[in-house]
Formats: structure tokens, C-alpha cells, sequence
């Protein structure tokens, strides 16, 4: 089968062509249908402290069809289309038992996604129902951490949301807080390419950083209760305190990999509570499928490109460059696009 492997930063995703999975006893092995790539495919490339492992598979976004069970397997068939949880635990611990396979002591990373075929164990498999697409399933993982840091921050219903960031998580966080209850969203970013589709996943008003400064109350009636930092650059953070109410919440999501200069006096003046929630728990995990499923959500509006596995390293370091593609999924299946032309 054929796999995307990280060699390295400054040196090129290779696709590599490695044997085909096998299924463990309480394995499955799923024929990769989609696979998303992440901010982090990108910032976990790039050189820092952070980075994946050198030789290691990527893709950690993705779902795809049964095609191999283990002897011990029963809740899941052949057939099936799943998303995959890409975490794996010692299956015993407190955080197993939690479903909260990353914070397992043991955990592994199940990563592969930007292949063929992947192994994964199967409480680790989610069923997706036939209505869902192959894309709706790769979005499900991602779509779940907006769920996880919402409730991790305790929103409550009517609450006015403000979020910095128009990205992934950004709209992630911007589809739950409607479905949630919240009172108005208001989603501010650097330019206004995404607007429409901020808007169409549940904002209120879309604007730039700088009309942000002074309009930000006037559109969501009052200062925001919480503010959700999606940006994951150094100096958003401050601005999301900045603009929080007194006593409110600010959710730090972008997940921002340098120091982060914050002034300690400032969020003690105003009593505010700061969350670093991250992944999700397998119930929120299934949480976010039904929510798909029933329509609440609509996840394929954030799909900007589909692409072959071939394609996806000139597509990464498009991404790293700075590409205004929303959000990019890799499907196995593809030719390559020199090969379409």
C-alpha cells in the first residue's frame, strides 16, 4: 500500500509504499476513503520542538470502509464506514475508561490516514451512518474538538460568543456554539475570504481583526462571554483577553507552539477563568456523528479541495506558504493531477 511518511523537517513528504496492514485480534482494517489535513500535518513539519516523529506515517483525520476484522471484533462489520479515533490507549486506565484515549499514559499515536489502508483497534472505530458522506466522516475528528472546548470552557445557553479565527477550528467551534444555544457569534479574522462560510456554519457577523476593536459589543449586544482563540499565533491570546467581559472565558485553541507573552495582572484585574482544552472524548466524538447526522451540523460546507494521496506534499507546503485553502482532503483513490491533465 502506499503511505505519506515524514522524513524530516526541510525535507520532502515521500510517499512510500510499505505492506498492507494486518488486523490484531481486536483490530480492524479500514480502506481509507478521506483523510484531512490538519494545521498541525503543517506545524508539526516545520522544525519546531513539537514535531511528529522523523519516519513516521501522517494523516490522523479519516475514516473509510471495513475490509478486515480481528477474530475478536463484534460490534462492527465488514462494510461498515467508520471515522477513526487516531488515539490509542492501554484501554484500562482512567482516561480509557473515560474515553479520553490521548491523555492515556501508554498512548500511541494510530496516524496513517494519508494512506490506503489503516489498523485500528476497534473501540477506536465509530460507525457512520449510510446518509454521511466519505467526507462528512474525515471531518468528524476535527469537528469534535469544537465540542470537547466548548464544554470544557462550561458554556451556557445564551451565551455571546466571540471567536478569532476563521480556520478549521475556528468554524468547528462556531457550529457547536449554535447547536449548543449560544446567544450571537461573532467571528473575526484577518480578511474576509471566509465570511460566507463562517456566516452559512452559524456566525452572526464576520469581521476583520481591526473592526473588531471597536464593534465587537455592538454586534453581539455586549461584551463577548467568551472569546475562543483559534489563530494559534503569539499575541492572539492577549487579544482575546483584551476583549473578554469581566469574570468570562477565554478558550485558547489555536494551540500555539512558541511562548505566549500574557500579562498575569491583566486577566487578574478582570477575574477571568483561561481553558487549554484539547481532543475530545469518544462520547463527544459520537456526539459530533449524530449531530451530522441529524443535520444540525453541515461539515462539507468547510471542503475547499479535494486531492490525491500523490498530491498531498506540494499541497502541504502550498499550505505552509500560505494558502487560503479552507479546509483540504486527501482521498487514496485519486490519480494524481499530473496524471488527470
Amino acid at each position: 500500500m502506499r503511505v505519506a511518511m515524514f522524513n524530516g523537517a526541510g525535507r520532502p513528504i515521500t510517499i512510500e509504499r510499505v505492506p498492507d496492514p494486518a488486523a490484531g485480534p481486536e483490530d480492524l482494517v479500514v480502506r481509507v476513503g478521506r483523510c484531512g489535513i490538519c494545521g498541525s500535518d503543517v506545524s508539526l513539519t516545520s522544525g519546531g520542538e513539537f514535531d511528529f516523529p522523523v519516519g513516521c506515517k501522517l494523516g490522523h483525520e479519516y475514516s473509510g470502509e471495513v475490509v478486515e476484522l480481528g477474530r475478536n471484533v463484534r460490534n462492527v462489520k465488514i462494510g461498515d464506514h467508520v471515522a477513526c479515533v487516531p488515539s490509542v490507549g492501554c484501554g484500562h486506565c482512567s482516561a480509557c475508561e473515560a474515553g479520553v484515549f490521548i491523555f492515556c499514559p501508554t498512548v500511541r499515536p494510530n496516524f496513517g490516514g494519508f494512506g490506503e489502508y489503516a489498523a485500528i483497534p476497534h473501540r477506536n472505530a465509530v460507525v457512520l451512518p449510510q446518509s454521511l458522506s466519505p467526507s462528512a466522516g474525515a471531518l468528524v475528528e476535527p469537528m469534535a474538538c469544537g465540542l470537547n472546548a466548548l464544554r470544557h470552557a462550561g458554556m451556557r445557553r445564551g451565551d455571546r460568543i466571540m471567536v478569532l479565527g476563521a480556520g478549521t477550528m475556528a468554524l468547528a467551534v462556531t457550529s457547536w456554539a449554535r447547536v449548543l444555544g449560544s446567544g450571537k457569534i461573532l467571528v473575526a479574522s484577518r480578511s474576509m475570504r471566509r465570511r460566507e462560510v463562517a456566516l452559512a456554519m452559524g456566525a452572526d457577523a464576520v469581521l476583520s481583526f481591526e473592526e473588531a476593536q471597536d464593534r465587537t459589543e455592538a454586534e453581539l449586544g455586549g461584551p463577548p462571554d467568551i472569546v475562543v482563540e483559534c489563530v494559534g499565533k503569539p499575541g492572539m491570546l492577549e487579544k482575546a483577553i483584551a476583549h473578554v467581559r469581566v469574570t468570562g472565558t477565554v478558550i485558547s485553541l489555536g494551540l500555539c507552539l512558541q511562548r505566549e507573552p500574557i500579562v498575569a495582572a491583566h486577566c487578574g484585574f478582570k477575574g477571568l477563568k483561561i481553558c487549554f482544552p484539547f481532543a475530545y472524548s469518544l462520547g463527544e466524538f459520537i456526539e459530533t456523528v449524530e449531530a451530522f447526522e441529524a443535520g444540525r451540523i453541515r461539515p462539507d460546507i468547510m471542503v475547499s479541495d479535494v486531492i490525491a494521496l500523490e498530491d498531498l506534499p506540494a499541497a502541504i507546503e502550498r499550505i505552509r506558504a500560505g494558502s487560503q485553502s479552507l479546509k483540504v482532503l486527501v482521498d487514496p483513490s485519486l490519480e494524481p493531477a499530473h496524471a488527470r491533465l
